[in-house]
Formats: structure tokens, sequence, C-alpha cells
């Protein structure tokens, strides 16, 4: 059965157990974030507000399912997804903890950027993070560390400046920004955020009374998923289509792992917000992934020839290591499409 009404509602389940998937993303097919399904698994699919905002289909997309693309006049009221199937990468050297403070985990990330929903940038590679065993409060005097071994970058041709961010200075761009991971949880590192009563694994978070996402705890009570929103709102906001605010932020969290070795195993932000150039806005919107490994690495030996940071108009790499990942983590169609029509940087590999 489809759906041709304006406004409904689709359920997502796990295919196995049944069970709602709550927190899966939706994307546009251009890679613009739409939303979440709800605490019972529910997206509300409004037809109307995403043609306006040009939108032709929408993605089902979560880091532990299979993709599903549907047209928006074709979207099944309810969905099935199967659990992705793990693709086997190169093994991980992982050692018995000796005397190190630190120990290293793997990455993959990604990140790109729309502006008016068009590609303008766009950056994938592998980055090693070393962080501390020790329980810390402060997740920026940890000590965390980088290494970048492969990374490329792609820019589209006429990207220019664009005059100051108007009316949303607390929204970042978070392009690229993948030199840290957190040592600390969301709830953990921002002592303001208040849960309700977890019931069957589920909590509301709560931000000066006003709830802005949910997490999702183990037997212990212990956060293995976290999802918060932020948005701009006031006097001075512009209605934005499709956008419904002038700025907007999503932060997802899934850690794994337990005690001095915990460690998230996936981070994803996105930024949406409103740039003026001249008389005229510009909606810019920026989408950062990073994956990584549940292996821990004892000790935090820097990898041969890597980077300490990434120049964001150059490339750096000796193998197409994209290749694999970009069929275990599936980009957004169009993505993919438009790709083909930004320029890669210099690959700068000595």
């Amino acid at each position: 059965m489809f759906m041709y009404a304006q406004k409904s509602n689709v359920l997502f389940l796990d295919q196995q157990s049944e069970e709602p998937i709550i927190g899966l993303q939706i994307f546009s097919e251009n890679g613009s974030f739409v939303a979440n399904t709800n605490s019972k698994g529910v997206f509300e699919l409004d037809i109307k507000m995403l043609q306006q905002g040009g939108v032709k289909s929408i993605i089902a997309y979560n880091t532990d399912y299979v993709s599903l693309e549907f047209k928006l006049n074709e979207v099944p009221s309810l969905v099935y997804l199967k659990r992705n199937e793990m693709i086997q990468l190169d093994p991980v050297t992982v050692s018995a903890r000796k005397l190190s403070k630190y120990f290293t985990v793997k990455a993959y990330f990604r990140s790109w950027k729309l502006e008016n929903g068009k590609l303008i940038r766009y950056g994938d590679g592998l980055v090693s993070y070393r962080l501390p065993y020790a329980d810390v409060r402060d997740n920026y005097s940890t000590g965390v560390k980088s290494n970048f071994s492969a990374y490329r970058t792609f820019n589209a041709d006429a990207v220019k400046q664009k005059s100051r961010i108007i009316r949303i200075e607390f929204l970042g761009d978070d392009y690229l920004n993948v030199s840290r991971i957190p040592k600390n949880d969301l709830l953990k590192s921002r002592l303001y955020y208040e849960v309700d009563s977890i019931k069957d694994g589920y909590g509301a978070i709560y931000n000066e009374g006003k709830r802005i996402g949910f997490a999702n705890f183990d037997e212990n009570n212990v956060a293995q998923e976290i999802n918060v929103h932020r948005a701009f709102e006031g006097e001075d906001s512009e209605k934005i289509v499709f956008w419904e605010i002038s700025g907007k932020s999503t932060m997802i969290e899934k850690w794994t792992g337990v005690g001095e070795a915990r460690h998230p195993n996936y981070l994803f932000n996105n930024y949406k917000k409103a740039v003026k150039a001249k008389d005229k806005f510009s909606y810019i919107e920026t989408v950062t992934e990073i994956f990584i490994d549940d292996a821990i690495i004892d000790g935090d030996q820097r990898p041969e020839n890597s980077k300490k940071d990434i120049d964001g108009d150059r490339s750096f790499y000796t193998t197409n290591y994209w290749e694999e990942l970009l069929m275990k983590y599936p980009l957004p169609s169009e993505i993919t499409s438009q790709l083909i029509e930004v320029n890669e940087n210099k690959n700068i590999y000595k």
C-alpha cells in the first residue's frame, strides 16, 4: 500500500525483531538531513513541505541498517529495514593492555557541504585517534590527538566567500571538523542536560525544561545512543521552506565498550544556517560523520606518513581506501552523482 496524502506517518521496523527503529535518520536524495524517527519508530511525512524544498525522494539511513530510498509519492506506511552485513576490511591488530596511559582507535570519516541543495564541498579519509584510559570529566583537556593517514577533498569550481552569518551566530559549520572525538558522551560532559525517567531503555533529554532529544540505554542505564536537536528561534528568525526555521543542528552519538576503554563508534553532526550575501540569502548545510572501529589498540604510536591536520585544499592518499568503505556506508544518491561535478583537489602524498 502506498500513501498519496500530503501528511502521513511512516513506521520503520527492524526486519528480524519487528521492533521500532528509534532515531533512524531520514535524508533527501541530495544529502540534506530531514529528520529522525521518534520514540515509536515513526517519521511524519509531509509531502507538500518536502516538495516545496525541492525534495524528490527520501532515504532511510542508519549505520546499522541497509539504506532504502523512496520517491515521495511511493513511501509505504510500514517499512522493514534489514541489518547491515559486515564487510570484511583489512584486519586490525589489537594487543592486550600494558602500562599505556592511552589507547588508539581507527576511523573512517566523511563530510559534505551543500549550498541551496547543491554540493560545494566534500571530504573523506582515514584517521587514528589517541584517547586516555583515565576517566576524565573535561573533554577538552584529555590530550586527545589525531593522525590522518589518508584523505581526499573536493571543491566546486565557483565557490565564493559569503558575508557573515546573520541571526544564528551560535551555530557552527562543522565541515571536516573531525580532528577530535569526545572521551565522554553528551549526557556526561554537558551537565545541564537532564533525562527523564528511563523506561524500556529509552529516556527523553531536556535542557532548561525544553525537550531537545532522546537517549537509548543498556541494562545498566549507560547511554548507548544519544540524539540531540538544537534550533534557533525568536522574533528575528527567518521562515525557511523545508527547514522550518533559520538555523538548527542535530548531533548523534553511539557508544561502545565499557569502563576506561569506552569510546564512541559513530558520530553525526548536521548544521543548517542562513548566510546573507548582498540582499540574498543562501542556505548552507553541512553533514559530518565519523565511523569508529570497535577494536582498540593499546598505546598511541603515530602511523607512518600521516598528518596531524587536514589540508582542505589538498588530497593525501596512496590507495583507493574509499571503495570498500562506500559499499559499507553508502552515500545519498545525489551526493555520489554530484561528486563527478566537483573537482578533487591535488593529491600531495609523498
